[in-house]
């Protein structure tokens, strides 16, 4: 059976169609499509946004064969030679057999789907990670920000989580899809809280708050999550990340401004419970300090505008090449986060 590439719009469509009966979304952020076919009858089909398999499914009469083998096979051979080390996966609860026969391991599972990897290993990544930034057993707490860029709100929120334990993780979302790069919003964070005694500046990695976990995050116009994806996201940190790392609360502002932001906060909150701790936002002349207001000031009244809002790192960062780049980008876009 001939496998092949969707290409056209009218190739897609049919995947799209074939899909439907599956509750499954051809989606936009697609990269890679196959389907494997049978005398012009669409058999299997498996797609892929960069290094995340989604929309996979076989014809309900072929379902006891090895299709779905042969389909995934190629597929990940051939995300594979585009580069992609580390694969993930979201599928149906039925599927998860086929998916753990071609090595993929199984990292949280809701109701409906299941999240799974490929050439990676949550728990020993985890484990690394914690020896790499020298943290203890001991009981903790953490934060997680994108921090896009730092603000004194960011600041006030850590300092009032630390006043609560002994030691505290500050969480840095790793993934590049932010105005300001990871390297360079994990160098002004860790800059800046140099002098502050047991807090840890660490990297969330592939496993929270990603493309992988969250991808509506990280989308230009989306303006609903998907709560599926809030709840993988949560799931994954509390079955994984409180675990290994032994925290006991995790700290997160009020959302004033963002509705995604807010659902995803209510996610955590239902399955966290009283470990979730809400602190109020720090405010300046009576406005809750966020990344998405510095960022606006930036894009309509430029640097000295953000004085107050940021620390000094960000303050000298935004001074340098790099930050008038990142102006001249805001000016220029309109992106979400």
């Amino acid at each position: 059976m001939p496998i092949k590439d969707v290409v056209l719009s009218e190739e897609k469509e049919t995947v799209r169609n074939f899909l439907k009966p599956f509750n499954l979304i051809y989606e936009d952020d697609i990269t890679l499509s196959l389907v494997l076919e049978e005398a012009d009858t669409l058999i299997a089909t498996a797609s892929a946004s960069d290094n995340i398999i989604k929309c996979v499914a076989v014809h309900p009469d072929y379902q006891g064969a090895h299709h779905l083998n042969t389909l995934m096979s190629t597929l990940i051979k051939r995300l594979l030679q585009e580069g992609h080390d580390h694969l993930f996966v979201y599928t149906q609860p039925e599927l998860i057999p086929v998916f753990k026969s071609l090595g993929f391991k199984e990292i949280v599972q809701t109701m409906n789907l299941t999240f799974m990897e490929l050439f990676g290993d949550i728990k020993a990544a985890l484990k690394q990670l914690k020896t790499d930034h020298n943290i203890t057993d001991q009981a903790k707490g953490c934060v997680v920000i994108n921090a896009n860029p730092l603000t004194k709100g960011h600041l006030h929120l850590i300092r009032t989580a630390r006043s609560f334990h002994d030691e505290l993780i500050v969480f840095v979302v790793s993934e590049d899809r932010s105005f300001f790069p990871f390297e360079d919003r994990f160098a002004i964070i860790t800059e800046t809280l140099a002098d502050e005694p047991n807090i840890h500046v660490v990297p969330t990695l592939d496993y929270l708050v990603s493309f992988a976990t969250f991808p509506k995050y990280f989308q230009k116009h989306e303006q609903k999550i998907k709560t599926e994806h809030a709840l993988i996201d949560v799931l994954t940190f509390k079955q994984h990340y409180m675990k290994i790392f032994n925290i006991k609360k995790r700290y997160v502002g009020k959302e004033p401004y963002s509705p995604m932001t807010d659902t995803y906060n209510a996610t955590m909150k239902q399955y966290l419970d009283d470990k979730l701790v809400v602190i109020e936002r720090k405010t300046l002349d009576d406005n809750p300090i966020s990344a998405s207001t510095v960022r606006k000031l930036l894009k309509k009244n430029g640097l000295k505008a953000i004085r107050n809002y940021v620390p000094e790192a960000t303050y000298r960062y935004l001074q340098s090449e790099k930050g008038q780049a990142i102006i001249k980008e805001l000016k220029a876009h309109d992106k979400r986060h």
